[in-house]
């Protein structure tokens, strides 16, 4: 029993429903064990004759209860009083008292919505100034008679044909498959902060050259002194008490070398057109490009540029001089794409040749995010996109991405990589396969839909994927997807709910749910601007009545208990905001559904564009 102090009292009653016999009430304490014993004792007192009849229990297409009775009178005595309703759970044996009704009311409304999950009855009482005079008994109707209904919902999203000669043909697939890791230096980290105030002492009785360091991740870049007995390989596993060395990775950008198409199929495959409808931007939101730089003249007017930093030349220099392929100015070009009116800010930590070193990543990171120890940068970004990588894992970098996601809201958006031979297994690059940061796939079009790209990495960790822009690789998926992110800030939606809003409007490619070659699904750039979140399921009867839910978009399934009867499922996501169904929602029907009592009836809906 609950908490509190209980009254228990017994009685019997005869086959006409008089009381006949009771026990004086004994007093309990909910929650605690008790042994009661009760005696009953005949009694003299009278019981109402006003005894409920014909109580009548159905179900609304809401979920609610409505209960009717007759009360009836066994002599010409008029008793004032009134009507008690009780329910109880069917897995209960508890009767709880309901409500309380003039005598004149024979009806009853329960609006919980799980009423199917119980049984009502009915009682009269009278009024205290008939003298003692007992309730009637407990009439319980027989339950409602009811049938299952369970929904679920999927979507036929439209793709556009692409002509192949304008995607997958033109990527250049010659090329090694992963490159080996490279590194020319280490990077030191020190296990505590007392043990970084002595780096120069420790590092010395080492044989190390301190070449730069890094306070606030409790990290230096160091180098072995020439002559030394050492490798460089055998020195990047060394540890000791105080610190640990690792390899200072190279990264490379995550960008293959060949145009891919002239058109912009890949902003409608993001349906980035209906996204623009409600916004296109707005320079209040800063997005940081990690990368090579950028060459402000190859970008929009829309685009402004807000100054930047150098990491490879210690400069304010952001100029992308990487020749030939210019990757951080595609990649600000891509980000455009999706976000024409945007504030970029070029932090550049690759140099000529388009890669760069873990220290110069994490130093570029960390000033993106307003928290380097030097660097001071007065407009840190909201989102960061890092189109780069590396297969080794970097402590530097993890300590990059864990003191920004403590100690910022910075959504970091990552490239999962490439492997222009095609991948053989599960893997992403990093810093994409660090849980705090957005993983970006990249799917290009198939006879049947978008599907993986047989490039892009993929593995546990992937969020999302999208196509690639007008050149093929991950960086351009992730520049997109940053553009979209940028979108949903622009118009109000809080920067912590933007990776979870991505995810749940993805639209669900390859196997059903989420899975390890595309994650949650391709990025629904309109869906992730509005926030819709969800879909509204509506159930008709035959006579016209309905029954309306909200359900999210990628759940699982909706059980209705329904009275018998023919039903038809209306499933509508409403885009365009309107009071019905137009151009651009989706809309799914199923119709002449049999519902019968105490029977089960499995009904699948698949949602499509409505088009013209």
């Amino acid at each position: 029993m609950e908490p509190g102090l209980w009254s228990i009292q017994a009685y019997s009653r005869d086959a006409k429903g008089n009381v006949v016999s009771l026990s004086e009430p004994t007093k309990v304490q909910g929650k605690h064990e008790a042994a009661v014993s009760l005696v009953l004792s005949k009694t003299e007192a009278k019981t109402t004759e006003i005894r409920a009849t014909n109580v009548i229990y159905s179900l609304s297409l809401s979920g609610g209860a409505e209960l009717h009775w007759e009360g009836y009178l066994s002599s010409e005595t008029l008793e004032a009083g009134s009507w008690e309703v009780w329910k109880r759970h069917q897995d209960s044996f508890f009767w709880q008292k309901t409500k309380e009704l003039p005598q004149g009311v024979t009806s009853f409304v329960d609006s919980e919505v799980r009423a199917h999950e119980y049984l009502y009855a009915v009682r009269f009482v009278a009024p205290p100034e008939a003298g003692l005079l007992f309730p009637s008994p407990l009439m319980e109707s027989q339950g409602p008679k009811t049938g299952v209904l369970d929904v679920t919902w999927s979507f036929d999203h439209y793709f556009a044909p692409v002509s192949q000669r304008l995607s997958a043909s033109a990527l250049d697939v010659t090329g090694d498959s992963d490159p080996d890791p490279t590194f020319i230096d280490l990077i030191a980290h020190f296990r505590t902060k007392s043990d970084f105030a002595q780096r120069a002492q420790l590092l010395a009785s080492l044989g190390l050259t301190m070449k730069r360091e890094i306070p606030s991740l409790l990290a230096a870049l160091v180098e072995p002194h020439p002559g030394s007995e050492l490798s460089l390989e055998e020195w990047s596993t060394y540890q000791d008490d105080n610190l640990f060395l690792e390899p200072n990775w190279i990264l490379e950008a995550g960008a293959l070398d060949r145009v891919a198409s002239n058109l912009p199929w890949y902003l409608e495959y993001l349906r980035i057109p209906g996204a623009h409808e409600e916004t296109t931007g707005s320079h209040s939101v800063r997005i940081a490009v990690v990368d090579s730089g950028l060459n402000e003249d190859q970008l929009p007017a829309s685009v402004r540029v807000l100054p930047g930093y150098n990491f490879v030349a210690r400069s304010g220099d952001t100029r992308d001089d990487y020749e030939g392929v210019y990757h951080g100015t595609k990649v600000s070009r891509t980000i455009s794409e999706a976000m024409p009116v945007v504030s970029l800010q070029p932090v550049k930590v690759l140099g000529a040749g388009g890669s760069g070193t873990a220290v110069d990543v994490s130093e570029g990171m960390l000033y993106a995010a307003g928290l380097h120890d030097s660097v001071v940068n007065p407009t840190p970004a909201h989102i960061m996109n890092l189109s780069l990588g590396q297969l080794s894992e970097s402590s530097a970098l993890r300590k990059a991405v864990e003191r920004i996601a403590n100690e910022t809201d910075i959504l970091m958006v990552a490239a999962a990589g490439n492997t222009p031979s095609g991948v053989r297994g599960p893997s992403l690059y990093y810093p994409a396969a660090l849980a705090q940061v957005l993983a970006v796939g990249t799917a290009s079009p198939g006879l049947d839909g978008p599907w993986r790209a047989y490039y892009s990495h993929y593995g546990h960790a992937l969020d999302v994927v999208a196509p690639p822009s007008f050149a093929e690789g991950t960086s351009f998926s992730t520049a997109l997807v940053s553009g979209v992110a940028g979108l949903m800030l622009s118009q109000g939606i809080d920067l912590r709910d933007i990776r979870s809003i991505l995810t749940t409007t993805a639209m669900d490619i390859g196997l059903p749910g989420w899975d390890e070659e595309h994650g949650y699904g391709l990025v629904h750039a309109q869906w992730a601007a509005k926030d819709i979140r969800s879909l509204r399921l509506e159930v008709k009867d035959a006579s016209g009545e309905s029954l309306q839910e909200e359900v999210p978009l990628k759940g699982a399934t909706k059980r209705f208990y329904l009275p018998p009867g023919e039903y038809t499922v209306e499933a509508w996501v409403n885009v365009q905001g309107g009071a019905f169904p137009q151009v651009g929602d989706y809309l799914g029907y199923a119709e002449r559904i049999m519902v019968h009592e105490s029977g089960e009836v499995d009904v699948s809906v698949t949602l499509s564009e409505k088009g013209n």
